[in-house]
């Protein structure tokens, strides 16, 4: 959760500029960015009420921060994305899309895919907690939770600003994606024994 949480300080800090670089929009029209990965996690918490608990949550946390981290690296990498699609669509189809169309078409696709991810690994979490912990420490346990993810989110607003100065927003996005796919990874392929759908 405080993994997650970070996500939305640093899109807070590169989201302007990335759509100024990305989309070529001034920095006021990032809500075109926050629009879809809004719409993502609604559409995730549908897809958790409806198939959600035939799979084990922590299958699904490690699902959705996997997904989480791949979305900013494509979002990242939008602009190769989309002049890869706008290219193909001319020489294969003939079809005139131009690459601003590509670009803005890639980005809010990718944008949705982050939101529907996070939403895959907020609401079994939250739900994992609830169910498992035992009322004596449900307090203590939460109190830790929440500063957690307030750092989550404050943390990266002061780091990642610095770092974008030195090496690019993109290449910033790009390297947070990949440091949270990995985390995910490592969840996956070190963490603790899966328990079955009906344990859960």
């Amino acid at each position: 959760l405080a993994i997650a949480a970070s996500v939305v300080g640093v899109m807070g800090v590169l989201g302007p500029e990335y759509v100024s670089t990305a989309l070529g929009l001034s920095p006021r029209d990032f809500w075109l960015v926050v629009l879809p990965i809004g719409l993502g996690v609604v559409t995730g918490i549908l897809v958790l009420n409806s198939w959600g608990r035939t799979l084990p949550r922590r299958l699904l946390i490690e699902a959705g921060l996997f997904g989480v981290g791949a979305g900013l690296a494509l979002l990242a990498l939008a602009q190769p994305i989309s002049a890869a699609i706008s290219d193909g669509a001319t020489q294969l189809g003939g079809l005139p899309l131009s690459s601003a169309a590509s670009a803005f078409a890639t980005v809010i696709f990718i944008a949705y895919f982050a939101g529907a991810a996070y939403g895959l690994v907020a609401i079994p979490a939250q739900t994992a907690l609830q169910a498992e912990l035992p009322e004596e420490v449900r307090g203590r346990v939460f109190g830790v939770l929440n500063m957690l993810v307030s750092l989550g989110s404050f943390v990266p607003i002061i780091a990642v600003g610095p770092i974008a100065d030195q090496i690019g927003g993109t290449n910033t996005l790009l390297g947070v994606g990949i440091g949270i796919a990995g985390i995910a990874l490592l969840s996956i392929t070190r963490g603790p024994k899966r328990h079955t759908a009906q344990e859960n």
